[in-house]
């Protein structure tokens, strides 16, 4: 999971916090007017939309995921971690409400996002099939590899191993990973096909 500190890093780059600060003016405008979240803050929730999509891949957030969602959203908030009333986990409950609404452009932002931050010499190392895919994920850049955990698994370490996954949930994250840009690096494609679909 992304931490306070990189979403911060990652914020300052000037064309990202544009494209952050236009969908979240927008968001604000039509879902959660008089609602105030800062450009950190809401590049967090940008982040945490696919998780929250395939926490939503059959229509029902569970108690669990819930806990799981707000975790996550207090630790990406400026500020820290035990904030009493938390905008990232406040504004993430108007994105759940509309989810079908926003869906497209947070990804679509995500997608703006990606071609922002990773060169094409990454993209090419991201691609190399000429070593497994365990040992592209040992030498992928860590912005990289934090990207697609951050976005898809509980535990970073898990991205060797990610486990058990219900179908519903695994065809959520294919379609995450054709909308946001992922699907096009052979790692990430690697990345899902490594899942147990049960």
């Amino acid at each position: 999971m992304f931490t306070e500190a990189e979403i911060a890093v990652i914020i300052e780059n000037q064309e990202i916090e544009k494209i952050t600060d236009h969908l979240r003016k927008d968001f604000l405008e039509k879902t959660a007017p008089y609602f105030e979240i800062s450009n950190h803050d809401f590049l967090s929730l940008i982040l945490l939309s696919p998780v929250v999509g395939k926490a939503m891949a059959n229509n029902n957030i569970s108690f669990k995921e819930e806990m799981s969602l707000q975790k996550k959203a207090r630790k990406l908030s400026k500020g820290g971690f035990f904030l009493s009333k938390d905008p990232v986990a406040d504004c993430m409950k108007f994105l759940i409400k509309k989810f079908d609404q926003w869906e497209d452009d947070f990804y679509g932002a995500i997608n703006k996002i990606f071609h922002i931050l990773f060169e094409q010499e990454t993209l090419d190392k991201a691609n190399n099939t000429s070593v497994s895919y365990r040992i592209r994920v040992m030498e992928a850049p860590y912005i990289l590899v934090r990207f697609i955990s951050s976005m898809f698994l509980e535990r970073e370490e898990d991205i060797l191993n990610p486990g058990r996954i219900r179908k519903i949930e695994f065809e959520k994250i294919k379609s995450i990973g054709e909308k946001t840009g992922l699907a096009k690096l052979t790692l990430f494609n690697e990345f899902i096909e490594a899942f147990e679909v049960k």
